[in-house]
């Protein structure tokens, strides 16, 4: 595995902010959509795993385009105009493309070697 500190970094902040995210929803509604959630978190372990594992560009690719249409459903879900939920869609957005551009950003950064 080589060394992707920009992309190691958004997935342990993906992890945190779902299993947090997790705990809140279960805290406020219940169990009765936690297994739409842990769907949702084994859909991203799964993405995870292959992206560390076997330098899948389509795990990654899935993995960055989960949160941007996350971002896009959050837009239009009845809680967009909460602070915590326009917090969200920004988060989806912004986490969605450092993924998918991480090399870039790497490079960048000049934590990368090309070559």
């Amino acid at each position: 595995m080589k060394e992707r500190p920009v992309l190691i970094l958004a997935i342990v902040l993906t992890l945190i902010v779902e299993v947090i995210l997790m705990v809140l929803v279960y805290n406020k509604i219940g169990g009765e959509r936690l297994p739409f959630q842990i769907g949702r978190f084994l859909f991203q372990l799964i993405c995870i795993f292959l992206i560390l594992t076997s330098k899948s560009n389509i795990a990654l690719f899935l993995f960055a385009g989960y949160h941007l249409v996350s971002g896009l459903f959050g837009l239009y879900s009845s809680n967009s105009t909460e602070f915590l939920g326009q917090m969200l869609i920004g988060y989806h957005f912004i986490i969605g493309l450092i993924i998918y551009f991480h090399d870039w950003i790497e490079s960048k950064m000049g934590v990368k070697n090309v070559g």
